[in-house]
């Protein structure tokens, strides 16, 4: 397999991490991104539908787009809301949301596949406790991509 993702560094369970091929990583990061840039309508949202795009591996190389749920740039105040939001876009991408604009046309098997990927990822992320959260985490991710955090006095 070459993409990994699973819950922290710490996270010795193998049978319960996430492991597919690059191009069902490419697939599931672009359903993941699709049904995400639909839904999002706030700014941390849509922050963290960038974050999702930021893992293509055309940028990263390929075999490096794996990451752990911690990786996450999570907001430890609004975690909760965070991960209700993720949970949200993965259900979303289960209905196929935005897979009209694909320049491809998932066959049934893969759909299958990736659907179990998506469920799979669902689980991570349900599983996934606030305590593996990087604390300074978002503050990096922010100042890694130049992007400035506004604070509303």
């Amino acid at each position: 397999m070459g993409v990994i993702i699973n819950l922290h560094p710490k996270h010795k369970n193998t049978d319960e991490w996430l492991c597919m091929s690059n191009i069902r990583m490419d697939i599931f990061l672009s359903v993941i991104v699709l049904s995400g840039s639909r839904l999002a309508v706030k700014k941390r949202e849509k922050e963290l539908i960038q974050w999702f795009c930021e893992r293509d591996d055309t940028i990263r190389g390929r075999g490096c787009n794996g990451f752990s749920i911690c990786d996450i740039p999570w907001k430890e105040e609004d975690f909760e809301y965070e991960r209700k939001f993720l949970l949200k876009v993965v259900d979303g991408a289960k209905e196929k949301l935005g897979w009209d604009v694909l320049d491809y046309e998932v066959n049934e098997s893969n759909e299958d596949v990736i659907f179990q990927i998506l469920e799979k990822f669902k689980i991570l992320l349900i599983n996934f406790s606030k305590e593996f959260i990087i604390k300074d985490g978002y503050s990096e991710w922010l100042k890694d991509n130049n992007i400035l955090e506004f604070r509303v006095p």
